[in-house]
C-alpha cells in the first residue's frame, strides 16, 4: 500500500472519528477551560467569609442552638459566644460537628494560614464554613461558586447524568476520550507536509494576515492550532485514562513492577472524642513540625480524623493548588501525641508518585499556575479544532458533493 493510500485512510479515520465523537470532545474542552482557575476561584470567594476580630460579635441565641451540648476537650478558653477575638480551637470545631451530624464519624478540617480566616470543615458529606472566633455557622454546604463548579464537574465526568445512567455518561467521555487521542496521533501524520522544507512547515505552523475565503481560514486555523497544541493535548488526553480504565492504572504501576493500590478496609469508627492528647495540641505540634521542616510559610493545614483509630493526619501545604511537591502528610498518634509517620511525594512508591505526577499533570496544577493557564489555553483551542473540523468536514461530505450535482 502507498503512502498516498495510507494517509487516505487516515484521513478518513480521522474525519469520521471525529465526527462522532466531537461533540462529546467539546464538552470535555469547554468544560475543562471553565475549570482551569477553579481552586483560585473557590479559595477568592472562600475570602470574603474573612473577619477582624475586634469587629466579631455572637449572638448568643443562635450559638445556643449549635453549642448547647459542645464540651471541650483542650482546656484551652477561646471565648465562644463572649466576641472574644481568641480562635476557637481545633477541639471545639470538632464538638461543634459532632453536635451537628452526630453521625458521621470522618471529619476534615481546614486551617487556612491567615488571621481571620473563615473555617471549613466537613462531616463525612456535608460540609461547613465556621466563624473562625466564635464557632457561628457561616455557610452550610456548598457556596454558590463551589455549587457551580460541581456542575461543571459533574458535566466534564459524566455529562451530567445521574443515578444508574451516571455510568453511561462515565462511559461516554471515556471512550470519546480515547478517540481524541486516536485524533491527535492521527492529526500529526496528516499534518506532515508533502516535502519537508522550511517554507512548508512554515505554511503549517503560522497563521496568515489574509485568506483566500472562509474553507482556507477554517483548514490553517484547524493544522496551526493542532500542531502548536499537540504536545499539551496529548498529555491532557492520556493522563485522563487514569481516571476511566483499569487498564490505564495497571499500566502505571506496571512500569515500575507494581500491582495497583487494593482499597484499604477500615475499622468502623463510632466516636472522635479526643483519647488523650487533644486535637488542639496535635495542631501546634504539626506547626511546630512544620517550622521546623521549612513550611513555616504553609498556605493551609487539613486535619483529618475518623480514617483510622487514634490516629490524625496532618496535611500541609504551601500552595493553594495541593501541589504535590509542595506539600507533605503527617501522622499523630492520638493516645501519645508522637509522629507516626511523615508521608512526602518522594516516601510513595514509584508507581504511586508517577500516578500523582499523571493526576495534575491533567489539570495542569503539576506545574502550578503556568500549568493551569496552558491546560485552560490548549482546552479553548480544542474547542476551535472541534469547530473547524466539523466545519470542514460538512463542507467534504454535504456542501462539496451538492455543489458538484
Amino acid at each position: 500500500m502507498s503512502a498516498k493510500s495510507i494517509k487516505k485512510w487516515v484521513f478518513w479515520a480521522h474525519l469520521i472519528a471525529g465526527l462522532i465523537a466531537g461533540i462529546f470532545v467539546l464538552c470535555m474542552s469547554f468544560t475543562g477551560v471553565l475549570l482551569t482557575y477553579e481552586r483560585q476561584i473557590v479559595e477568592f470567594s472562600e475570602r470574603l467569609h474573612d473577619v477582624e476580630p475586634k469587629h466579631t460579635n455572637t449572638n448568643p441565641v443562635k450559638q445556643s442552638k449549635v453549642l448547647a451540648s459542645t464540651e471541650v476537650s483542650s482546656g484551652n478558653s477561646s471565648g465562644i459566644g463572649t466576641g472574644s477575638s481568641t480562635r476557637i480551637s481545633t477541639d471545639e470545631v470538632v464538638s461543634i460537628l459532632q453536635t451537628l451530624k452526630p453521625n458521621e464519624p470522618h471529619i476534615y478540617i481546614r486551617w487556612v494560614n491567615r488571621e481571620g480566616a473563615a473555617i471549613p470543615a466537613w462531616a463525612g458529606r456535608h460540609s461547613f464554613l465556621l466563624h473562625p472566633y466564635s464557632g457561628e455557622i457561616l455557610r452550610e454546604g456548598e457556596s454558590t461558586v463551589g455549587k457551580f463548579f460541581h456542575v461543571v464537574t459533574d458535566f466534564h465526568r459524566y455529562l451530567s447524568l445521574a443515578g444508574d445512567y451516571r455510568e453511561v455518561g462515565k462511559n461516554i467521555t471515556a471512550y470519546a476520550n480515547l478517540v481524541f487521542i486516536f485524533l491527535i496521533v492521527s492529526g500529526l501524520y496528516l499534518w506532515l507536509p508533502k516535502r519537508f522544507n522550511l517554507r512548508a512547515f512554515k505554511q503549517q505552523t503560522l497563521l496568515l494576515k489574509t485568506y483566500q475565503n472562509s474553507h482556507h481560514r477554517n483548514r490553517q486555523w484547524h493544522f496551526v492550532f493542532g500542531i502548536w497544541c499537540l504536545i499539551p493535548l496529548f498529555v491532557i488526553a492520556l493522563t485522563a485514562t487514569i481516571f476511566h480504565f483499569d487498564w490505564a492504572n495497571k499500566a502505571i504501576y506496571g512500569a515500575f513492577g507494581e500491582n495497583v493500590p487494593k482499597r484499604e478496609q477500615h475499622e468502623e469508627i463510632t466516636s472522635l472524642a479526643a483519647d488523650i492528647v487533644p486535637y488542639e495540641t496535635l495542631f501546634k505540634a504539626a506547626k511546630q513540625h512544620a517550622n521546623a521542616n521549612k513550611y513555616e510559610d504553609w498556605y493551609s493545614m487539613w486535619m483529618e480524623i475518623g480514617e483510622h483509630k487514634h490516629e490524625a493526619r496532618f496535611f500541609i501545604d504551601e500552595s493553594i493548588g495541593h501541589r504535590q511537591e509542595l506539600a507533605y502528610s503527617l501522622f499523630f498518634d492520638t493516645q501519645t501525641g508522637e509522629v507516626t509517620q511523615v508521608l512526602r511525594k518522594q516516601d510513595w512508591s514509584l508507581g504511586g508518585q508517577a500516578w500523582g505526577t499523571a493526576r495534575f499533570l491533567h489539570t495542569g496544577e503539576y506545574f502550578g499556575v503556568i500549568g493551569q493557564t496552558v491546560a485552560g489555553l490548549v482546552s479553548l483551542l480544542a474547542c476551535v479544532l472541534v469547530y473547524t473540523g466539523i466545519v470542514l468536514a460538512w463542507r467534504r461530505l454535504v456542501s462539496e458533493p451538492k455543489r458538484l450535482r
